[in-house]
Parts: C-alpha cells; sequence; structure tokens
C-alpha cells in the first residue's frame, strides 16, 4: 500500500501535478521568458513584479461589438436601482458598471480545496470605448505569486466585482492560494453573483441555470466547439507536461466566453428586473414574489395577475396559489377565497389550495363539513406526491390529523 502511494506522489511530482520546494528552486528547464503562444487574438506582455515575471493576454473589444444577441454596450444601462430587487440589497446606489471587475478562473480542480490551483484568471472592464479582457496564466508554478500580486493590484481598482458562481468558487479559490502565498486576500466591497440572479429569476423558466444554458435560451449564443469544464485540469496539465498549446487556446477562449457572457447577462438581469424585458410568465412569477418581498406591492400584484392568467397551466395555478397567500396574509379574505375556489372548481392538481379552502372554511366559516370534504380531496392528491417534508401541513400524517380533527367537530355538533 505504501509503495502504491509513493509510486503515485512520483508519478504527480513528474508530471507537474505536484510541485515540491526544490523542484521549484531547482528547475533548470523553465525559462521564464517564453510565451506559451502566438496565435490567439491580442496581444501579450509579460511584466516584472517584484515577485518574479507576470504573463497575461489583452483583447479589446469595442463596444459595439455583438456577443450573441446583445451587444456590449447595453451593460452601460445597468443601474443600482434595478439591480438592488433581485440581489436583495438596497445598498446599490452607488453601483457603477464602468466601476465593475468582471472575473472567471480556470482551475485544476472543480471541486475546489488547497490543492486546486488557479492556473488561469480572466478579469474584464470597460474602459474609455471599449471593454478590456485580461487573462493572467500560470506558466510554471514558480510564477503563481507574481500573478497573484498583479491581480490583485488591478481588482482593488474596483469597488464592485461581477462573476458567476464567484462567491462559492473563484473568488474562494483565489483567496485560497493568496493566503498560501502570504498575501491579503482580495475581498471587494460589494460582490454581484450572477448564479444567483439565474436562480432567483429563471428556476421556473430553465430546467438548468448554468450559464451554457443561460447564453443558449436568453442571450442567443451558440458555443461551438467548445472545450467541457470537466476536461480543463487535464489540459492544463500536458501543458506543463508537454508543453501542448492547441487544447489550452480553447481553454482561453472559453474563459473569455464566459467572460463577455457575464457582461450581457448583467444587462439582461437589469432589464427584467427593470420591468423592461419581462418576456416569460415565469419571469413574472418571480419579479412578482420578490416585489412583494421587498415591499412593492402594486407592482408585485400585478406581475403575479399577469402570470395567473397565462396559458401555462402550472405555473398559472403557481402564481394565482402565491397571490392567494398574500392576500390572506392581508387578510383580504374574499380575493384569496375566489382563488382557491376557481382552483378546486378547474380541479387543480395542488393540494395547497384545498387545504387552504378547508382551513377558511374550518376557522372562519366553521364549515365543517366542507372543510371535511376538501381535506379528504387534498389527501387523495398528496398521496400521488412523494417526498412531502413532515414539517409541512401538506403531509399525510398533517392532513390525517385535520381529518380526525374535524371529524371530532362534526361529531360534536350532532
Amino acid at each position: 500500500m505504501k509503495r502504491n502511494l509513493r509510486s503515485r506522489l512520483r508519478e504527480l511530482r513528474r508530471t507537474g501535478e505536484v510541485i515540491s520546494g526544490s523542484q521549484l528552486a531547482n528547475d533548470q528547464n523553465y525559462n521564464h521568458n517564453r510565451n506559451p503562444f502566438f496565435d490567439l487574438p491580442g496581444r501579450d506582455n509579460v511584466e516584472e513584479t517584484a515577485f518574479g515575471p507576470c504573463y497575461m493576454r489583452e483583447t479589446s473589444y469595442p463596444l459595439g461589438y455583438r456577443h450573441g444577441n446583445m451587444v456590449l454596450s447595453g451593460v452601460l444601462s445597468c443601474s443600482g436601482k434595478d439591480l438592488a430587487l433581485p440581489a436583495r440589497e438596497c445598498d446599490l446606489n452607488n453601483f457603477d458598471p464602468r466601476q465593475s471587475l468582471f472575473l472567471d478562473t480556470e482551475t485544476t480542480g472543480l471541486s475546489g480545496g488547497a490543492g486546486t490551483w488557479v492556473f488561469l484568471i480572466g478579469i474584464g472592464w470597460l474602459e474609455d470605448s471599449c471593454f478590456l479582457l485580461r487573462q493572467y496564466f500560470l506558466r510554471h508554478p514558480t510564477e503563481e505569486r507574481a500573478i497573484l500580486s498583479h491581480f490583485a493590484a488591478t481588482a482593488k481598482k474596483f469597488p464592485t466585482l461581477v462573476s458567476f458562481n464567484g462567491k462559492l468558487f473563484d473568488l474562494p479559490l483565489i483567496q485560497t492560494r493568496q493566503t498560501l502565498s502570504g498575501f491579503v486576500q482580495t475581498t471587494p466591497p460589494l460582490h454581484l453573483d450572477l448564479l444567483q440572479y439565474a436562480r432567483l429569476l429563471w428556476k421556473k423558466r430553465l430546467p438548468s441555470r448554468s450559464l451554457r444554458s443561460i447564453e443558449e435560451a436568453l442571450l442567443g449564443l451558440q458555443r461551438f466547439d467548445d472545450i467541457p469544464g470537466a476536461e480543463i485540469p487535464a489540459v492544463y496539465f500536458n501543458f506543463l507536461r508537454r508543453g501542448k498549446t492547441e487544447q489550452l487556446k480553447k481553454v482561453f477562449h472559453h474563459n473569455a466566453l464566459d467572460i463577455l457572457s457575464m457582461v450581457t447577462l448583467l444587462e439582461r438581469v437589469s432589464n427584467l428586473a427593470a420591468g423592461r424585458l419581462v418576456e416569460h410568465p415565469a419571469e413574472a412569477l418571480a419579479m412578482g414574489r420578490l416585489c412583494l418581498q421587498s415591499g412593492r406591492t402594486e407592482e408585485g400584484i400585478s406581475y403575479l395577475c399577469d402570470a395567473a392568467g397565462s396559458s401555462l397551466s402550472p405555473l398559472a395555478e403557481e402564481a394565482a396559489l402565491e397571490l392567494s397567500l398574500y392576500y390572506k396574509g392581508q387578510q383580504r379574505w374574499a380575493e384569496a377565497e375566489l382563488i382557491w375556489q376557481e382552483a378546486v372548481k378547474t380541479k387543480s392538481a395542488n393540494p395547497r389550495a384545498y387545504v387552504e379552502l378547508a382551513k377558511y372554511y374550518e376557522h372562519r366559516c366553521s364549515d365543517y363539513h366542507s372543510a371535511l370534504k376538501l381535506t379528504e380531496q387534498a389527501l387523495a392528491l398528496t398521496s400521488c406526491i412523494p417526498d412531502t417534508p413532515l414539517s409541512s401541513e401538506l403531509n399525510t400524517a398533517a392532513l390525517e390529523h385535520r381529518l380526525q380533527r374535524l371529524k371530532r367537530r362534526i361529531y360534536a355538533l350532532r
């Protein structure tokens, strides 16, 4: 067993997946001045830092550049006032797209951890009349501190960071590498994570909220010959072992597409949050919920009414029920009852409407017979719904308890 572990460790060191301190100090085969690419878009540059050479590539895109069905200049219309609703933060008044840094990384592992290297840090920002994309590349582990220090100095200039799953993945990995290198962690004053926006706004519209799915469904972008994320770590190790760059070019392109998509996605989010581009009932449902939660009552009711009037039956029912629960909380019983009655009349498959109407009849009308009948109907529906949480009042045990209580009340009236 120990022999197998030792041989495995030797192999990892040989391939470059594990680097010892002595290897880093004594590697005489590495030329710090070599550049791995010569035919990628943009220009490459090596800057000397206090920690050694830092390799980067920079590509400039005019603001009229079309990415999918959108242009980069659209991000200039984004405002903190609009983004505050899906961000669930009020303090976005000072948000400025020109003061925002877009971030995406490529790493040697998709699960993170202290043993994961960040070998490509892609950042982008608006500069004059263009969008500047910079990609820091770790040509060799000895250059990690130089890249991290140069990145930190650049990121410090921007009060806002924009990412896609960067709060849980990209930024923590960079911070881990900074800590291991003895640097202060990069911690932006404001971090907008577009994955969190996507989960709030498109959960009911899109089966997947991956960036690739969002690009195809909302941004009009189809990727061709793109490298799958799961293959990227192996491509980097192949570069370290053998100097192979052909597949690595695809990694740079993949990273660039991710960042450009964040720019256009931010505009898409802002337009939806401002009510300028609500094109699907699922978006109206999501906006209705967000507005009601933030106290924008009239807007919330309007959005939910729009969604409830759609031809998408399950979605329309969900929106109507959401509206009824708001009315219930405001003790607007007549409006809430009307929605529940309509759901029962149309034989909704959602047991929630039956339970709410049963509760209304029991506690506000003392109509136990009607409440009993509705509870029985709810029980029949929940039997088809697996894994109902024990804490839910739609759980079979909870409905059986309600049923028995109603029977006792009816019996007591005899």
